[in-house]
């Protein structure tokens, strides 16, 4: 291969957060790394400190891009010609991503490009157009096109619909293209069918990868539970003696947090099995007292605003069930962002070692990293079976609680759109948590055995060679 040829620009709207998306980059990027692979980092929040390419226009995020989507889909108003000067607007803005993108793939003699959902999602309609206009005049470049999400599918997929025929249109031309230089991949077998049936494309399906063998920061427990915000119930400090069930995914409607709420409500109605039990409860041995809390909490603060009025809708819910709800967004930041001289914040993946247990309700995810993440820390799952952990996931996680599936929940009228989990279903999964919580040798069997599994399905090891063999494919 010619100079350059082990070099790939790895694209997203934005790579250093804590979403899943941003998470997945950085596993695979530290992973190509070591196999010997330049990785360039191009998105709107690559730090000064770091080599790569920060454009500021790939925001989806910033007040621009915020208010321009709110001309395309949702428009208070419409003039007779906003279709057009939409249009004009977004190809202006494409023309500013691309002649940055293509100066500096040039520049580094860069054949590979990693492009994370911004050709599946119109989050940012300018950034898309750009990359596909680069697809089809640069036939030298690869475009490797991984889709984590397809705007068509999902509980998003209204906010994508645009009543100007232009901007529709647009979509639909531009989104997911084919062509002889683009592969495409998809994390889940039921995103591929979807691009097949919707698009007549034929993606690769390569689950998310994550490192088994990461090491991370020791973590100061009580430091890290006095900072949190206990926003619901009772409002002292999370203490090291108190149960803590985390749903350590950001907040947004697809998560169906109120699902976990549930769940911790249901624990609260069977604190007597739980307190003062002789040995603790579960690898930490808590010693729960009559005094003491069963908390949910949410480390992430991920795209908060974007979710604010959900979040608040959580924290009244929580309040009416009596459930102790607590909020780490201030004080967990990603692990790349953390500084060892920092105390007033703690890395992400240190804070799995404060869980007793997880529960993980999303009723669409287009993997679930936060179910990896748990298996990999070894911590208890409860998790919703939504439907790629039925098809895709499931079967390599031997051990967890079964919060049923999607098909089974139900949206009360009651709950203002908020599902609610079965009686008998709910019940279930709370008496078996109680049940694994007090037999630390059941659970430890559990976790052990489901590290051992899935690392053999999804570790970064196995992904990331999969993805040199398509980087390889595309240029020969």
């Amino acid at each position: 291969m010619e100079s350059g040829a082990h070099s790939t620009l790895e694209v997203h709207f934005k790579l250093f957060g804590t979403d899943g998306v941003s998470l997945q980059s950085q596993e695979l990027s530290k992973a190509l790394r070591k196999r010997g692979w330049r990785v360039y980092p191009c998105a709107s929040d690559v730090p000064d400190s770091t080599e790569g390419l920060r454009i500021a226009e790939l925001s989806y995020q910033s007040d621009d891009a915020l208010a321009l989507r709110r001309r395309m889909f949702s428009p208070e108003s419409a003039g007779e010609h906003e279709g057009r000067d939409l249009l004009e607007e977004i190809q202006r803005r494409a023309q500013i991503i691309r002649s940055r993108v293509e100066a500096y793939v040039d520049e580094h003699r860069i054949h590979v490009l990693h492009i994370r959902n911004i050709m599946s999602l119109p989050y940012n309609l300018a950034a898309t157009l750009a990359f596909y206009q680069l697809i089809l005049e640069r036939s030298d470049i690869f475009f490797l096109l991984q889709h984590h999400d397809l705007y068509w599918e999902g509980p998003n997929a209204r906010n994508f619909q645009s009543p100007y025929l232009e901007i529709a249109d647009l979509i639909t031309r531009i989104t997911c293209p084919e062509r002889a230089n683009v592969t495409h991949v998809l994390i889940n077998p039921i995103a591929a069918q979807a691009l097949y049936e919707r698009k007549g494309i034929q993606g690769v399906v390569i689950p998310d990868g994550f490192d088994f063998d990461r090491v991370v920061m020791n973590l100061d427990e009580r430091a890290f539970r006095s900072r949190l915000e206990t926003l619901t119930g009772d409002m002292s400090a999370v203490t090291p003696d108190d149960v803590v069930v985390a749903m350590p995914a950001r907040v947004a409607i697809n998560k169906a947090i109120e699902l976990a709420i549930q769940f911790v409500a249901g624990l609260q109605n069977q604190r007597a099995n739980l307190e003062d039990t002789p040995d603790g409860l579960g690898a930490h041995c808590r010693k729960l007292t009559s005094t003491g809390k069963i908390v949910l909490l949410l480390p992430q603060g991920e795209d908060l605003e974007e979710n604010r009025a959900y979040f608040n809708r959580l924290i009244a819910y929580a309040r009416d069930l009596g459930v102790t709800l607590a909020y780490g967004g201030n004080v967990v930041i990603p692990d790349q962002r953390y500084t060892q001289d920092d105390p007033d914040h703690f890395p992400f993946y240190s804070t799995f070692q404060t869980f007793d247990l997880v529960c993980y309700p999303p009723e669409h995810e287009g993997f679930g990293n936060q179910a990896i993440e748990t298996v990999w820390a070894k911590v208890p799952l409860a998790v919703l079976e939504y439907p790629v952990f039925k098809a895709f996931v499931r079967h390599h996680i031997p051990h967890y609680i079964s919060l049923g599936d999607v098909a089974g929940l139900r949206r009360p009228e009651n709950l203002g759109g908020l599902y609610q989990l079965p009686e008998d279903v709910l019940h279930h999964a709370v008496e078996e948590a109680v049940g694994l919580l007090k037999d630390q040798a059941r659970e430890t069997r559990w976790v052990n055995e489901n590290a051992s599994s899935l690392r053999a399905f999804c570790g970064i090891d196995t992904v990331c060679q999969q993805y040199i063999q398509l980087y390889d494919r595309g240029l020969e």
